[in-house]
């Protein structure tokens, strides 16, 4: 993160890790396997962490939305998997959020990774929104797949705003969000 993916050099890679180039190159056959194994661990792996803990979670759909929303920091994750989670790969999110978008740009090798992200997001969203249906927590009348895009498009705005206007308090953004997504949904 501090060069850039397509700058950095595997002989930075290797004073950074402390790793010899020998045990780099007996896992990775070059540059671009650490880039697959980056957006794997980091970006699919973070995605199906979320995944398994909202599905876990025996909350209403919108405890389950705030928990999307505010993973890293959510007390319904315990101090040591959130200490795990932010610890195991010290995140500035800006610089992250950067990279991640240069990549999908400059790396189209990678783009179905990130398609089928997004395509597991929607049948998980689906999922929750009609067991919410089911159980009679928000109307019944709701387009489901309109939801889905209301809820990615908020989820998007939201980090976008987290990570560039710093200046906004991420509380205060979640409970807006939350506020008015649920005005949209509330049972009548």
């Amino acid at each position: 993160m501090k060069h850039g993916f397509d700058k950095v050099s595997i002989k930075q890679i290797q004073e950074e890790s402390g790793f010899t180039a020998g045990s780099i190159y007996y896992y990775f056959k070059d540059k671009d396997e650490i880039l697959l194994y980056m957006v794997n661990k980091y970006l699919i792996g973070s995605f199906n962490k979320m995944k398994e803990k909202v599905l876990s979670f025996d909350g209403s759909l919108m405890e389950k939305l705030e928990l999307i929303f505010n993973f890293g920091n959510s007390p319904i994750i315990t101090e040591a998997e959130s200490l795990a989670i932010s610890n195991e790969f010290p995140i500035k999110y800006r610089e992250f959020w950067v990279m991640y978008t240069s990549i999908y740009h400059y790396h189209p090798e990678i783009r179905p990774r990130f398609c089928k992200l997004c395509n597991e997001s929607h049948d998980f969203y689906y999922d929750l929104i009609q067991e919410a249906i089911i159980k009679e927590e928000i109307r019944e009348d709701i387009d489901i797949e309109d939801l889905i895009l209301f809820i990615k498009t908020t989820l998007k705005g939201y980090l976008v705003l987290i990570v560039f206007q710093s200046n906004l308090p991420s509380e205060k953004l979640l409970k807006a969000n939350m506020k008015l997504l649920y005005e949209a949904i509330k049972r009548q």
